[in-house]
């Protein structure tokens, strides 16, 4: 029995994302083959002279895939043995979810396709391949990971939706009225941008391989404003404080930075102030709320303070166990960090050479609230934040 549908995603058996989805490929990524979207089924029977039975012959699958050389897309007759299917993993199908068409007719098709943007839906699978090359200095071995994109589909515009003239022909087998060819009723007229022509191409697609895309316009706005505005944003992040009297907080702050558009999602690049660290996210997984505070609206008293003409000692600073500070600290191996620190408790070591050594012990955010021990000494910059802060990561 055959096990492909319309819509299955495949590819030879040597693809790498036969392993798993998130495999990187080496060595010559230029002979991967593409992946392929499952476009008609044909299955066929044999009379055996044995037996005196007509017996069902291995399923022949028509498959599509994005050309990115000649900007073209081809259809390719495989064997069910020749290919092997690509999963979608738990997560991506939560990501992605598949859209069902109320009705398989043609005004439903309209209401649900035309004048929309749609993309093969090989296109999240291609558009998260990886290459990596790596090198090696003495005993260090150096990786650079790079996309590999040479079978993503464009964001096409359907203009129409037309019926496929091919779809009866063939379709049952007239002995015994069984399915033999399945393929779509409805076929969609797109238009997308060809870029080795430098013109507009139109291809009949099967509605049936495609996804609407969608964009939620409304939380665009929202990080557009937020970015022009400079104002911070809340994440959900759980941090659990280690030995503290502050048991967790739920969110941290980030900065949004950028709206970055790859093919058919959106990807939004921010910098998250507990972590210092700049991350991505796709717009549809993101779960962001805008605050209208900026980070300055946070700051209550700074050090050194070079507005005042006294002499800025690190020494003479009180530490607040209650509050929390941003530090610029050099650590033991000579790198620059930025932490949000809280629960500070200021003490004194003695050295091996038998000095005391003044040191700040805290829950440090950039390390998800453990237990840190700072050299005063190291500490170059701390900002005292406000009581609003807390309150923003709290709830």
């Amino acid at each position: 029995m055959n096990k492909y549908q319309i819509g299955n995603l495949v590819s030879l058996k040597n693809h790498p994302y036969t392993l798993i989805s998130d495999t990187k490929i080496g060595a010559n990524a230029l002979m991967t083959p593409p992946i392929m979207v499952v476009t008609e089924v044909l299955n066929q029977k044999k009379y055996n002279p044995d037996s005196e039975e007509k017996e069902n012959l291995p399923s022949q699958i028509l498959c599509t895939f994005y050309n990115s050389k000649n900007s073209s897309y081809e259809k390719h007759w495989f064997k069910t043995d020749e290919i092997i299917e690509i999963k979608k993993t738990d997560e991506e199908l939560e990501e992605n979810p598949k859209k069902v068409i109320s009705a398989d007719t043609l005004l439903s098709l309209k209401t649900s396709f035309k004048n929309n943007l749609v993309v093969l839906l090989s296109a999240d699978a291609e558009l998260g391949k990886k290459k990596i090359s790596w090198s090696k200095d003495k005993d260090d071995e150096k990786f650079k990971i790079e996309s590999y994109l040479d079978f993503l589909p464009p964001v096409m515009t359907v203009l129409d939706i037309i019926e496929n003239d091919k779809f009866l022909k063939d379709r049952r087998n007239s002995e015994d009225g069984e399915l033999k060819k399945d393929s779509s009723k409805y076929l969609l007229k797109c238009k997308w941008f060809n870029p080795t022509k430098q013109t507009f191409s139109e291809e009949l697609i099967p509605y049936k391989i495609v996804q609407v895309i969608s964009v939620d316009s409304d939380k665009i706005e929202i990080i557009k404003s937020g970015i022009q505005e400079k104002n911070l944003f809340k994440i959900p992040k759980e941090i659990q404080m280690e030995s503290s009297k502050k048991d967790s907080f739920t969110y941290s702050l980030v900065e949004i930075k950028d709206i970055i558009l790859l093919n058919h999602r959106v990807k939004i690049l921010y910098r998250d102030l507990l972590s210092n660290k700049i991350e991505s996210e796709y717009l549809e997984k993101l779960d962001i709320t805008k605050s209208d505070l900026k980070f300055d609206n946070l700051i209550e008293e700074k050090y050194p303070d070079y507005s005042s003409r006294s002499y800025n000692n690190i020494t003479n600073l009180q530490w607040d166990d209650n509050a929390f500070y941003q530090i610029n600290y050099i650590d033991k191996k000579g790198r620059f960090t930025t932490r949000i620190i809280t629960n500070c408790e200021r003490t004194t070591f003695e050295t091996e050479d038998g000095e005391e050594e003044v040191f700040i012990i805290a829950n440090c955010l950039l390390r998800n609230g453990h237990i840190r021990h700072f050299k005063l000494k190291s500490i170059g910059e701390r900002l005292t934040l406000k009581k609003d802060f807390e309150e923003l990561i709290k709830s």
